[in-house]
């Protein structure tokens, strides 16, 4: 796609940790996008493997000379979610797509989640299905199949009204992600107990701005190393659940919720007054659900 005044400038943001075995795949598979974006910050989260280096190797070889790169590193880890929230703020362009290391992008991804902006300049947030992969790269299902993604909540998504479906469970994968910049001013900084993708979409939705796309754009890798992602919804992390104490699991809920109370407390002029009333009914609700006598083995 060739580049016109209209065209959005694009950041991708990809953090990294002990990435060796699928970054060089997943870097390639950007610089092979049909639009490709202005700037790439790779930001590492304290890799002891050869990440960064298989990166610059990439980078070196690469020609595309108009690609601005930024390599992040730090020593001590901050987990995924402060290091994409710390990478986001270095990106300088209006629309910023979040990567993961192991992932693989098919060609028209940014062309395709970009013109959503295009299209609405209300839009805040999108995302989109993804094509589940193995660790040998073969597809495995979809996405939205694996969340168990209901017709009612596709329903709520395609219609703006995603807020509704977030609050009861994200839906929204952070590899498949890409945002205007502007959302950060609200959504920054990441509350304790929640993950960049699910926090950044509920700030979104609050203002009735996340886009979804239907389209399989991410062949999104799920294995054994993976921190987050659609293979902790199996039954071994639904067993685990299970053997969570009753007392730890709403204290999980209680943290996350602290979050909310202080977004209500802060009383954007974005937030309407009925999403409001949604975000204030979760709180109440959990709240609600904590004082329950504990369940019967």
């Amino acid at each position: 796609m060739s580049e016109t005044s209209s065209t959005p400038a694009i950041s991708v943001v990809l953090c990294t940790y002990n990435g060796e075995q699928f970054i060089e795949e997943q870097l390639r598979s950007i610089l092979a996008q049909t639009l490709l974006p202005r700037e790439i910050i790779i930001s590492d989260d304290g890799s002891r493997d050869r990440t960064l280096e298989i990166a610059r190797d990439v980078i070196q070889a690469s020609r595309h000379d108009d690609i601005e790169w930024t390599i992040l590193e730090r020593k001590k880890p901050l987990g995924p979610a402060q290091n994409f929230g710390e990478a986001m703020k270095k990106a300088q362009h209006e629309i910023i797509a979040l990567a993961d290391q192991d992932d693989v992008w098919e060609p028209a991804k940014l062309e395709i989640l970009s013109g959503h902006f295009s299209a609405d300049a209300g839009v805040l947030l999108v995302h989109s299905d993804a094509t589940i992969i193995n660790d040998q790269g073969i597809a495995t299902g979809s996405l939205m199949n694996t969340l168990r993604v209901t017709s009612a909540e596709l329903g709520l998504l395609a219609s703006g009204q995603a807020l509704r479906a977030l609050v009861k469970r994200n839906l929204v994968t952070g590899a498949t992600v890409v945002l205007r910049k502007s959302l950060l001013e609200a959504a920054l900084p990441i509350p304790d107990g929640w993950v960049h993708d699910e926090w950044m979409a509920l700030v979104a939705g609050g203002q009735g701005a996340v886009s979804y796309e239907p389209l399989r754009l991410v062949r999104y890798r799920q294995h054994s190393g993976n921190q987050i992602g659609a293979n902790k919804t199996d039954i071994p992390e639904a067993r685990r659940r299970l053997g969570e104490s009753w007392s730890g699991f709403h204290a999980k809920k209680a943290l996350r919720d602290q979050g909310i109370t202080a977004l209500l407390a802060s009383s954007p002029a974005w937030l309407s007054t009925d999403y409001s009333a949604v975000l204030e009914g979760k709180v109440g609700h959990d709240q609600w659900r904590a004082r329950l006598p504990l369940p019967r083995a």
